[in-house]
């Protein structure tokens, strides 16, 4: 188990859990679940280990069939709103 530290946002206790990770790389967005990360308690935020971030990085490199792909909907903001 990794020592987080304090949350570098809000100060509030961080914990390590299992997460599930959004990770964009090149125009393409992966999900990976039930990674270890330290969760702030108050906020939210998630922190990686460095061990941790470069295995994502190498599974992304590497993996050539995914356990799961999903079709994701994408949505063109426009600037101009209806009032």
């Amino acid at each position: 188990m990794h020592k987080y530290g304090d949350c570098s946002f809000c100060g509030g206790e961080v914990k390590e859990d299992k997460v599930e990770l959004d990770y964009r790389s090149k125009g393409k967005l992966y999900i990976f679940k039930d990674v270890p990360a330290g969760v702030c308690q108050q906020c939210g935020e998630k922190y990686l280990t460095a061990k941790v971030a470069k295995e994502i990085e190498r599974r992304i490199q590497t993996k050539e069939k995914w356990d799961k792909t999903i079709c994701v909907p994408v949505d063109i903001f426009s600037e101009r709103i209806p009032a």
